[in-house]
């Protein structure tokens, strides 16, 4: 069986950060730390168009994450159905896994001392419901479940197998 993913078509995103927002308020996230953050690219010409894109950037929740490797005190766990797990009471803040994540995904919580990132939602994933950035997303630019199921045609929009 496929892990699920959280997967991100640029093409629909119009730049509006309510998965930021979602995200932020669904895990009281502070200013400053971002579990799921959208960067805007451009204003760029193509053409005789001027376009601006966005591109999400997430815990990729790698099949050998580099940041767990990395955790010398072992506070970085994957569950059975490939979501990557921060322990907040094992980190000891040392940053070894932000330093290692190609990604820059793994965020420091100053006040606590202690590196975070996205678990994907699980708590909602478990009662089989979406992240709370999938949910929110009002142009469903986000994608959570099996990355075989659908296919993006060259249009951009997403179509089921």
């Amino acid at each position: 069986m496929d892990k699920p993913s959280l997967l991100f078509n640029q093409d629909e995103c119009i730049g509006c950060f309510a998965c930021e927002v979602a995200c932020k308020q669904e895990h009281q996230i502070p200013p400053g730390e971002h579990w799921i953050r959208i960067l805007k690219i451009g204003p760029a010409r193509i053409g005789r168009k001027l376009t601006m894109r966005y591109a999400a950037l997430h815990c990729m929740h790698c099949g050998k994450p580099s940041c767990m490797s990395a955790c010398p005190v072992g506070a970085i766990s994957k569950r059975f159905d490939g979501i990557v797990l921060f322990n907040e009471e094992l980190c000891t803040g040392c940053k070894a896994c932000m330093e290692a994540c190609p990604f820059g995904a793994p965020q420091y919580h100053s006040e606590k001392n202690v590196v975070r990132a996205c678990n994907l939602c699980m708590e909602r994933v478990d009662k089989r419901l979406m992240p709370s950035c999938v949910s929110h997303c009002p142009t469903n630019a986000l994608y959570f479940g099996n990355p075989n199921a659908f296919s993006v045609t060259l249009t951009g929009k997403r179509t089921k197998l």
